[in-house]
């Protein structure tokens, strides 16, 4: 059985919301979270929902307050008026059906005026929508466990798999685990050996020291077990492309630590002298001996 994590591999939260559909109270954040296919059946009952409300007003208004009406009366009559109602608020103007009286005119710059709202409502939603940074940076998917000299060290890795300028990137790692005296969730932060990068283009190994001053390496794996302990990992920086701050998120559990194991490189050189990314070997781990002591390169 999987132990709980707070955050998945995906980077999103693992949290089961008690609510559902979208809250008018916060109406423009739930839209722009909304998934493409609900975001667009959302519009498309809105826009039903209007062009039904105006279709039953222009039915109930007299057949002689418009002109080329086909239909004076019935279900057929209620077609011509949502159709129109359409045409109106989409500002088609196909010129079948004129309104001709005061009153059918009125609703005509009612709806034409409500139109105004939602067609500049669905273009910035839709542009918000586009505009928002999509971050392809990578976790591995699982972090190891290797001997510096006498010292362990965790470590788990990152590339940007879309491999333009990130800059000023940076890294935080905080342990997360049950507290036995408490019972409360503690989180601890954790020091890494490099937590900022000016220029993220490939791959970066963010290593942490399993020493005495580490929460990790005074506990061991078996113990950080038994707290559930889980390791969030926070990613930030500046796309050089968009001038956009982007963020990720990821997760480890103990489970996912596997000691005595390193990665396998993934940055080759080109005969052309230029830098390569291997990303179908991202997540690819050796065995190494136990024990054996390697010095830091």
């Amino acid at each position: 059985m999987e132990r709980f994590r707070m955050v998945r591999k995906d980077g999103k939260l693992n949290i089961e919301s008690s609510r559902s559909g979208v809250r008018w109270s916060d109406l423009y954040h739930d839209l722009i979270n909304l998934s493409w296919p609900r975001f667009t059946i959302w519009f498309g009952m809105v826009f039903f929902a209007i062009n039904c409300i105006f279709g039953l007003i222009y039915f109930q208004i007299p057949a002689e307050q418009f002109d080329g009406l086909r239909h004076p009366s019935g279900i057929d009559r209620f077609f011509d008026s949502f159709f129109f109602s359409v045409q109106t608020l989409g500002t088609i103007g196909y010129g079948h059906v004129s309104p001709t009286g005061t009153l059918a005119n009125l609703v005509v710059t009612i709806e034409c005026y409500t139109g105004l709202f939602v067609v500049a409502l669905m273009t910035g939603l839709i542009f918000t929508r586009f505009s928002k940074p999509h971050v392809k940076v990578v976790f591995s998917q699982n972090s190891v466990i290797k001997k510096f000299g006498d010292v362990p060290c965790l470590m788990f890795r990152i590339a940007n798999e879309r491999q333009n300028h990130i800059t000023d990137a940076s890294v935080k790692v905080h342990l997360v685990m049950d507290d036995p005296d408490t019972g409360y969730r503690e989180f601890t932060e954790l020091l890494l050996e490099r937590s900022e990068s000016p220029l993220f283009a490939l791959s970066w190994t963010i290593a942490h020291d399993l020493d005495s001053k580490s929460p990790m390496g005074r506990l061991g794996l078996t113990e950080l077990k038994k707290r559930s302990a889980e390791l969030i990992v926070s990613f930030r920086g500046i796309d050089a492309t968009l001038s956009q701050e982007i963020r990720a998120k990821s997760s480890y559990t103990v489970d996912e630590i596997l000691p005595d194991h390193d990665f396998v490189d993934v940055i080759e050189r080109s005969p052309h002298g230029l830098a390569r990314l291997r990303m179908e070997r991202f997540n690819e781990v050796i065995k190494v001996q136990a024990g054996r002591e390697i010095q830091r390169s």
